[in-house]
């Protein structure tokens, strides 16, 4: 008798470690990949937005980000644009020369958060001029960005119903084994 309860436990236990490897997902650190303008550069030109790669999917709810001159001045347009990994915010005219701070919170699709800052200086002309982008390449970025945004959309909602099946799916198994292991079939004896 001893041995067939091991070997259920075992069963049991075997189980239950499958099935929370195959629900958990591993965990990934959410870090920042890429910056423009590049972090702690010095740049000529006004950029007319600031845009941030990170390591993972980001959320927009939790998410913000900013934009400060060096007298801590805003010089964002507060229009902050998530896409996937990717996070661009606007910004309004560059006067200044010297150090500008971009400071982010980030909320990934996991839960994990992102918080930092970085700098870059912003070595201002006589005369400030910012750059027009062209109306016929502003159309088809703007149809290309719509495209990835619907293609990332996607593959979320499909991960999130797999997930909580494979959840369901463990949670019958537990019951299964929970019930079997109460009751056991009782032990034919051998009579000597």
């Amino acid at each position: 008798m001893g041995q067939e309860v091991r070997a259920r436990r075992f069963l049991a236990s075997l189980v239950l470690v499958a099935s929370g490897l195959l629900i958990s997902s591993p965990a990934q650190a959410l870090d920042l990949v890429e910056a423009d303008p590049v972090v702690n550069s010095t740049i000529k030109n006004a950029p007319s937005a600031i845009t941030l790669k990170l390591s993972g999917e980001i959320v927009e709810s939790g998410s913000s980000m900013s934009v400060r001159a060096p007298s801590g001045k805003l010089v964002d347009d507060g229009s902050l644009l998530i896409d996937g990994a990717q996070a661009l915010i606007g910004l309004g005219e560059l006067s200044e020369a010297g150090r500008y701070t971009v400071t982010y919170q980030f909320m990934g699709i996991d839960g994990e958060l992102l918080s930092g800052s970085y700098i870059f200086t912003f070595d201002a002309p006589a005369v400030v001029t910012t750059p027009t982008a062209n109306p016929s390449e502003s159309a088809s970025s703007s149809e290309g960005e719509a495209g990835a945004a619907g293609a990332t959309g996607g593959s979320s909602l499909a991960t999130d119903i797999f997930m909580i099946s494979l959840l369901v799916i463990s949670f019958v198994v537990l019951i299964f084994i929970a019930r079997s292991l109460r009751n056991p079939k009782p032990k034919k004896r051998k009579k000597k």
